[in-house]
Order: structure tokens, then C-alpha cells, then sequence
């Protein structure tokens, strides 16, 4: 009897140590490995900013490339910091360019670097995706560099630089995705290429919009700087851009945006006879540099129905509950002019601003872009429809200044004439605002990243333009 229990007792702690090492084995087998599991996510959602010459600092293309920056991109993808997405999924609608993470992708990158980081086998390894160099969606048909090379000092504070290219085609094309690519990403703090005219008495001259003195001469323009200009010349300014019959805002770039790609038969208009402007802002890096970025176009391969259009939730500005602006009287009628923003004052914690524009007839809509500087907080894009109610279109609750990302709508949306798009954002001006350069003294409302800026963009198309009634209605009238 003794010698059974023996046996018995035997028998089952050999049961259990088996069980334990297959169970050991079966934990080994449940870690997550880089080539069949890690890959893929860093693969499709990664590698399109961290591959050589993007904006990432480094590369994630290999096992080899992401093995040393496992544990910071555990901590990274926990703390949803990455990849950049700051619109609120619970009080925003959904976006069709949402660069989140699954919780089910995030496990997966926790588990595999809990359990060691290990690589896998290399039969596993997804080909990672086919990046044309420099480019997001392949080759454009048509690329357009700025006209001259552009030297940037080591030291000291830069105005906005203007650069001119005329448009090298003879008849319209519309743009489907357009792309404005920085030749140099080291100084080119953001970007925005415009379409427009050249001001009334300009002419170009090394790419720059100049006037003519009284005798029709451009003396003291010289080619230093990528064709600077001597003191006295008399160039241009950006804020005339948009005051020009035609013009308009082709593309914005900044770290997280500068490439855009319109839905099937909708598209960005492009006229013989108008302006290329790269609007450019360049930060010293401490040492002389050099940039000439390039715009990227992909024109439409289907029939175009409607016109994009860009324009900021900006006709009225009310700063503490007060509208800012006056009525003026303008070749006999009365005329609404906004007027200064108020600066903001110094260790202001929750400045707030508000943008209104009124939809004065049925359009669609597909895209945000706010724009702010680093003391920039919070923003919220709200439509008030005819009958008052409200509905949250975008909440961007911690503004990133680092990332001026494009929110491009899922769906979308129908707005019908009377209502109202509101932005409201807030600035923080405190000791609180990590990246606060200054809390102690106010701020401008500037160009330079150190004043701020509110441009609450968004993208739409006029619901009764639609381009084939038009050309039929033209053409019956021939």
C-alpha cells in the first residue's frame, strides 16, 4: 500500500512539473514577436514619418532600427502620445486620416516588450510598404521647386520669406493631392503654398514680387540669400495674399501635415495666368543653412464635380464677450471691418478666443487644420445649425504645437444656409505651459512661433457649384 502512495505521489508531482514546463512553454509561445506581430503596426503606422530624410528623428524600417527604442515606444504608445492624434474620439466625429493605435495594437507592443523584445522569425517579416523617397503617394505628375535656393543665417529672427513660380501650365488643372515637401526640414519651421496673383505694379525678380522704381529699373536686387533683396527694396508681404481676386490657400505644412489628398470627383482648382507663392518661415539651427522645398501636384483622373475650398472660422473675432471690429463706411454702404485682436496678457492661463463665420449657403464639408503657436491650449470646432442647436465637430483638448495636424472627416457632412461654424480656442501664457517662452510678458498676434496666431481652417465645397450644371448651362447659352 505504501509503495502505491508512493507511486501516486510521484506520478502527480511529475504531472504538475510537466504541466508547469508545458505551461512555461505555452507562456514563451504567447509573447508577441517583432517580425509576425510588432512589424506590421510599426510597418502601416510608423515608418511613413520614421524613415530616412522625414521628419522623425529616427528610423523604424527594421528589427534592427526599433529593437534600442522598444521601451520608450512602450511608454510612447501608452501614453497615446504617439502616433500624434489629439482630437477626443468621445466629443469629435470620426476621421477618416485617425492615426490612433487599436488598444488591441498597443497590448501588443506592451506584451512584446515586457517579454524581451524578441525578434521572431524572419520568413514572418511583412515587406515593409513602397515609400517613394520624399513623397507620401508616390511620384506627383507635375513638381514645382521653389525658384531659388534660400540661405538661411545661423543667428536671428527671420520675417516670413515670399517666393513666387509662375503656374507652368496653359489651361486649368485640378488637383486631387497636392504635397508641399521642405528640401531642408532642419530649418523649415512650417510652410504654406498659396495660389494667387502677383500684386498690382510687381514683377518677379529671382522669385521674389518686387516693384519697380520710377524708371522701371529693379536696382539692388541682388542673388546673396537665394535672390535677397538690398535694403530699400520694396517687397510684398504675405497678408496681401488673400486680398487678391482668385487666390487662395493651396497647402499647409508643418510637422504632422503638409500632404493632402481630396475624395474621387472633388479637387483643388489651378488657373493658367496665376502664382505659385511658397510662404515660407525658417528657424535658425545656429549654423548657416540652405532650403529649396518643392510642391508636389497629382492631378484628378476622374471628372471633377466641385471646387475645394479653404477658408478660417475667422469673420468675426470676440475676445471677452466683445466683438472686435467696426462699421465702416465703404462706397456708400455700411461694411463690417474685424479689427486688432487684444494681446495676450502676461501669465494668462485660459485666454480665450472666439472665430464665427456664417454659412450663407448649403455646403459640404471634409476637413479641419487648426493653426495655433506654442501657447496655444485647447480649440473646439462647433455648428450651430438654423434651429440653434449645437453640435461638437472637433474638440482638441491639449493642443500640440509640435504637431499641426489636418482632421479629415470620415464622412462628410452636410451644412445647410444659416448656420454657423464657431472655433473657440484657449491660450495658456502661464509658468504651467512647459513650452511657454515667455509667461512674463504678453503676447503678439505675429508669424513668429513665439507670438501666436489663431487659424482655425476648414475645408469645403459649395453644395449648387456643381461644375457639370454649370458647363451645361454654359454651353446652352452658346
Amino acid at each position: 500500500m505504501k509503495r502505491l502512495l508512493a507511486i501516486l505521489i510521484v506520478t502527480l508531482v511529475f504531472a504538475v512539473a510537466l504541466l508547469g514546463v508545458r505551461s512555461g512553454a505555452a507562456s514563451q509561445k504567447a509573447v508577441p514577436t517583432f517580425t509576425k506581430d510588432v512589424a506590421p503596426i510599426v510597418f502601416n503606422k510608423c515608418a511613413v514619418c520614421h524613415r530616412p530624410g522625414e521628419v522623425a528623428p529616427m528610423p523604424l524600417t527594421s528589427y534592427q532600427e526599433v529593437r534600442p527604442w522598444s521601451k520608450a515606444i512602450r511608454e510612447e504608445v501608452l501614453e497615446r502620445t504617439m502616433p500624434p492624434w489629439f482630437a477626443d474620439p468621445d466629443s469629435s466625429l470620426k476621421f477618416r486620416n485617425d492615426r490612433r493605435l487599436s488598444q488591441k495594437e498597443i497590448d501588443t507592443i506592451v506584451a512584446w516588450v515586457d517579454g524581451g523584445s524578441p525578434k521572431g522569425n524572419d520568413a514572418d517579416l511583412p515587406p515593409l510598404p513602397k515609400f517613394t523617397p520624399g513623397w507620401t503617394y508616390g511620384e506627383p505628375d507635375l513638381i514645382i521647386p521653389m525658384p531659388v535656393e534660400f540661405e538661411v543665417p545661423a543667428e536671428g529672427e527671420l520675417p516670413m520669406q515670399n517666393f513666387y513660380v509662375p503656374v507652368p501650365f496653359n489651361e486649368e488643372r485640378w488637383v486631387e493631392a497636392v504635397q508641399l515637401r521642405p528640401g531642408n526640414p532642419a530649418v523649415v519651421h512650417h510652410s504654406i503654398a498659396n495660389v494667387t496673383r502677383l500684386p498690382e505694379g510687381a514683377q518677379i525678380v529671382n522669385g521674389r514680387a518686387v516693384r519697380a522704381n520710377p524708371s522701371g529699373q529693379t536696382e539692388g536686387v541682388e542673388t546673396r540669400r537665394g535672390g535677397g533683396l538690398r535694403e530699400g527694396d520694396e517687397v510684398f508681404q504675405s497678408q496681401d495674399s488673400f486680398t487678391r481676386a482668385g487666390a487662395f490657400k493651396l497647402i499647409g505644412q508643418a510637422p504632422g501635415k503638409g500632404f493632402e489628398r481630396h475624395r474621387p470627383g472633388i479637387a483643388k482648382r489651378i488657373s493658367p495666368g496665376m502664382y505659385i507663392q511658397f510662404n515660407m518661415h525658417y528657424q535658425p539651427t545656429g549654423r548657416p543653412e540652405k532650403d529649396r522645398s518643392m510642391l508636389g501636384l497629382w492631378f484628378s483622373k476622374v471628372p471633377v464635380t466641385h471646387e475645394v475650398l479653404t477658408k478660417g472660422v475667422t469673420d468675426i473675432i470676440i475676445v471677452g464677450g466683445k466683438e472686435i471690429g467696426e462699421t465702416r463706411v465703404v462706397n456708400g454702404r455700411e461694411v463690417r471691418v474685424r479689427g486688432r485682436i487684444p494681446n495676450i496678457p502676461p501669465y494668462a492661463d485660459n485666454w480665450e478666443i472666439i472665430g464665427q463665420t456664417l454659412i450663407k449657403e448649403n455646403i459640404t464639408l471634409y476637413a479641419f487644420a487648426p493653426h495655433m503657436h506654442l501657447r496655444g491650449k485647447d480649440i473646439k470646432y462647433i455648428l450651430e445649425w438654423p434651429d440653434g442647436r449645437q453640435q461638437t465637430l472637433l474638440n482638441v483638448p491639449k493642443f500640440d504645437f509640435n504637431w499641426q495636424l489636418h482632421y479629415e472627416l470620415e464622412e462628410p457632412l452636410k451644412i445647410p444656409a444659416g448656420s454657423k461654424l464657431i472655433a473657440i480656442a484657449h491660450y495658456d501664457n502661464s509658468l504651467k505651459n512647459r513650452y511657454n517662452p515667455a509667461p512674463n510678458k504678453e503676447v503678439f498676434w505675429s508669424e513668429q512661433s513665439w507670438d501666436e496666431m489663431f487659424i482655425p481652417w476648414f475645408e469645403y465645397t459649395v453644395d449648387s457649384k456643381d461644375l457639370r450644371k454649370i458647363a451645361a448651362t454654359s454651353a446652352s447659352k452658346k
